[in-house]
């Protein structure tokens, strides 16, 4: 799943079909965890280095206010260029989630835990 974060607000945004059983689950349960890893694609990122794995844990909301749905889909679509189909659509919803937390393990399993010290109010609906 592609996701785009957005520095300035704090969040990651992504986007899911709404006829699917993750929309399902995400709407009934706002509780996620995240993991994410500093894969290279194939061509190399200068940056990605192949030695971390990042759990996040934080909540997710659908975003139902269409103008800020509008703004989060065109920054997801800008981040995402190659991925229209699962970012704009009549039955695609926009997703933010607010990380509270993370556990960030490198190549050697040594792990460092990290809680968002900003107090956030996660709902964006």
């Amino acid at each position: 799943m592609r996701f785009t974060y957005l520095p300035e607000e704090e969040l990651i945004i992504m986007s899911t079909n709404r006829m699917t059983k993750k929309y399902d689950m995400i709407s009934r349960q706002k509780g996620v965890a995240l993991l994410i890893h500093d894969f290279a694609d194939e061509g190399g990122a200068d940056r990605l280095t192949g030695e971390f794995s990042i759990t996040m844990n934080g909540t997710c909301s659908v975003v139902g206010d269409v103008v800020l749905a509008d703004r989060y889909r065109q920054a997801h679509l800008k981040n995402n260029p190659d991925y229209p189909q699962f970012i704009v659509g009549q039955h695609i919803a926009i997703l933010a989630v607010c990380v509270t937390s993370a556990r960030i393990c490198n190549i050697n399993d040594e792990v460092i835990k990290w809680t968002s010290s900003r107090n956030i109010d996660p709902s964006v609906k």
